[in-house]
């Protein structure tokens, strides 16, 4: 397989990204977040040092910058430091969610806050029952990363 134009696909999809967000970003804002301008803003935050992310990681363009951080489209995997159990999800837009396949919306609260996050992170997801510490264990950038229609 040619890791080279696997590597050139990914650098084309987040430049899609990053034109998306540059041109879409508050309609798609409001689609998504319509009501809470308090969350829409934190969301816009989000978004712009996502973007800022984008182009250091596009302007290096290497699988290893590729797979630095998670990103819209990458495969996450997390260990749960209490119990040691991994888990695996994929970051992808809205439209694209599938919970049968663990594809999570990256405006859900994990998504949100799995975002940006590197290899040997630690998290702590706010739960209804309390909260629970993940450890990232592995990203991989799945080229699921798509905008099509939101």
């Amino acid at each position: 397989m040619n890791h080279s134009a696997l590597l050139q696909g990914s650098n084309t999809q987040l430049v899609n990204q990053l034109v998306f967000f540059d041109e879409e970003k508050q309609s798609f804002l409001k689609k998504y977040i319509p009501d809470d301008a308090k969350e829409r803003n934190k969301v816009d935050q989000v978004l712009n040092m996502y973007t800022a992310s984008l182009e250091n990681i596009i302007a290096e363009s290497s699988r290893e910058s590729l797979n630095s951080k998670v990103l819209i489209g990458s495969q996450v995997t997390l260990r749960y430091l209490d119990d040691g159990y991994e888990e695996q999800y994929s970051i992808v837009f809205p439209h694209m969610t599938d919970p049968s396949k663990n594809w999570i919306s990256f405006l859900s609260p994990i998504g949100l806050q799995l975002l940006m996050t590197t290899m040997g992170e630690v998290c702590e997801f706010i739960v209804p029952s309390g909260s629970i510490e993940v450890t990232i264990t592995e990203i991989k950038y799945m080229n699921s990363g798509e905008i099509n229609k939101y």
